[in-house]
């Protein structure tokens, strides 16, 4: 990776920017579409692979080793059950606080590789865990009590986090060895055939929805998963990781706005106040690592 210096290119900032837009989105795509949470993940995986076909194609498919194909599927198993915990999280709540509560995944990724990896943590780190955990109960606490229902919603999103941060950890494993297009094309498959087992296992409604819907679909799968990390991944073969992870914190700033102009949602004062919270003590997070 190359680090940030004065040649950087514009690209890859613009990139950056691109690739947070896109994914900021996620939400909004989820609550738009009339259907199952589970099925809008299963489409979004689907429509994304046949978007990257043709550039996996492109760039020549190469076929890991029998190890590193089994860390990709157990990552795609973890990203599955990361993305059905989101999408029903957001049924139940709040496009806006879901995907902030869901944005807690370094903090999960630092205990991770604590846990399992033996990595030491600075002090920053536990700072930033405490930060953020008090952010999430100003975030959330109130509804814990008052609506368990969208309390439930509040646990899945968080939940997700840490499904997504196990995913991370395993990719961290693989990347070395693996390209950007040929990891992503292997990881689809693998999101593909655990979704479809589950969505099949839950007998959730696949077929027969509104245009709106299959708009929905094809944009988070297009919009949200293909350009959105593409740009992103791209991003990181220039810019330092220091740079990109605070950067996609803007993440739940832009879904919120988005949701309110378009979604009518509305955050309560100590809601966004949690909000700024949980933000400082994921940056703090990803600084103390």
């Amino acid at each position: 990776m190359k680090t940030e210096n004065h040649q950087t290119p514009l690209k890859a900032y613009l990139c950056l920017l691109l690739g947070v837009f896109c994914i900021a989105w996620s939400a909004i795509f989820v609550k738009m579409a009339d259907a199952p949470a589970l099925t809008s993940g299963f489409y979004r995986y689907f429509f994304c692979f046949l978007g990257l076909i043709p550039i996996w194609l492109y760039k020549k498919i190469q076929v890991p080793n029998l190890k590193t194909l089994g860390l990709i599927g157990l990552g795609g198993l973890f990203f599955v059950l990361d993305m059905g915990l989101w999408n029903l999280s957001i049924l139940k709540t709040t496009a806006s606080v879901s995907t902030l509560l869901a944005n807690n995944a370094s903090v999960f990724v630092g205990l991770g590789s604590l846990i399992f990896f033996k990595q030491r943590l600075s002090k920053i780190y536990w700072i930033g865990l405490l930060v953020a955990t008090l952010g999430v109960f100003l975030v959330a606490g109130r509804d814990f009590v008052q609506n368990p229902n969208v309390g439930i919603g509040h646990l899945m999103a968080i939940g997700a986090a840490v499904f997504y941060a196990g995913y991370m950890l395993l990719t961290q494993q693989v990347r070395g060895s693996v390209d950007t297009v040929n990891f992503m094309g292997w990881s689809l498959l693998a999101c593909l055939f655990f979704s479809l087992i589950i969505c099949w296992q839950q007998d959730v409604q696949m077929l027969n929805f509104n245009d709106t819907t299959w708009f929905a679909f094809v944009a988070s799968g297009l919009v949200c998963h293909l350009v959105g990390w593409l740009s992103i991944n791209y991003a990181l073969g220039f810019l330092h990781a220091a740079i990109v992870s605070p950067t996609l914190l803007i993440q739940p700033v832009l879904t919120s706005i988005i949701s309110f102009i378009i979604l009518n949602e509305v955050l309560r004062k100590e809601q966004i106040i949690g909000g700024l919270v949980v933000i400082l003590g994921v940056y703090l997070v990803n600084k103390g690592k």
